[in-house]
């Protein structure tokens, strides 16, 4: 009976972990998505365009001359969105 006890805490333990997770994640994505990136103080727009050959999708440059860090700004919405 103690066996039978314990074994159902754990799997109720371990659905609610696995919920938690998924939502969390689920929370994650969306609030990533939801959030256009802005252009980060410093960066200069170059004249160089991207083009993923996977998706389609343009990608502007922004340049940071001061640390050579590069920024992409996409252009075009993501297929399915």
């Amino acid at each position: 009976m103690m066996v039978i006890h314990a074994l159902i805490v754990y799997v109720i333990a371990v659905v609610i972990v696995a919920v938690l997770a998924f939502a969390f994640t689920r929370w994650q994505r969306y609030r990533r998505v939801d959030k256009a990136p802005q252009i980060p103080p410093g960066f200069e727009r170059t004249a160089e365009i991207n083009v993923d050959p996977t998706t389609g999708i343009r990608q502007r440059v922004w340049y940071n001359p001061t640390t050579g860090e590069r920024f992409y700004e996409t252009l075009d919405e993501p297929p399915g969105r």
